[in-house]
């Protein structure tokens, strides 16, 4: 009668490219893959939004703070502390599935 086998460790299921070994980057990418679609998604709705205001709102356009119309202020300020936010949040996150996925598979020379 044969002993069952133990179970293999995820670092050698990926080193031979194994089924679960494929699995295992599969959920990795799909997770990645989500990140960065909803960044994107984020990263354009705040991108659309600016202009979609512009047009819903049209008495905008008589405002001017400091002599420069505010749908100059509204497009050339605001925006980039709030793309520079998001891609802060992106690159914690990214590092935290990165993190995530050397616990499962074991690696801990890399960190």
């Amino acid at each position: 009668m044969s002993r069952p086998r133990p179970p293999r460790p995820p670092r050698d299921e990926l080193a031979e490219a194994t089924p679960h070994g494929v699995l295992y980057l599969r959920r990795l990418r799909h997770a990645q893959l989500a990140l960065s679609v909803l960044a994107v998604v984020a990263f354009g709705g705040m991108l659309g939004a600016l202009p979609l205001a512009l047009l819903l709102l049209p008495g905008l356009a008589g405002v001017r703070p400091l002599g420069v119309p505010l749908p100059v202020w509204l497009v050339a300020v605001p925006p980039f502390p709030v793309f520079v936010g998001l891609g802060i949040l992106y690159e914690r996150r990214a590092r935290g599935l990165e993190r995530a996925f050397r616990e499962i598979v074991g690696d801990d020379d890399a960190a």
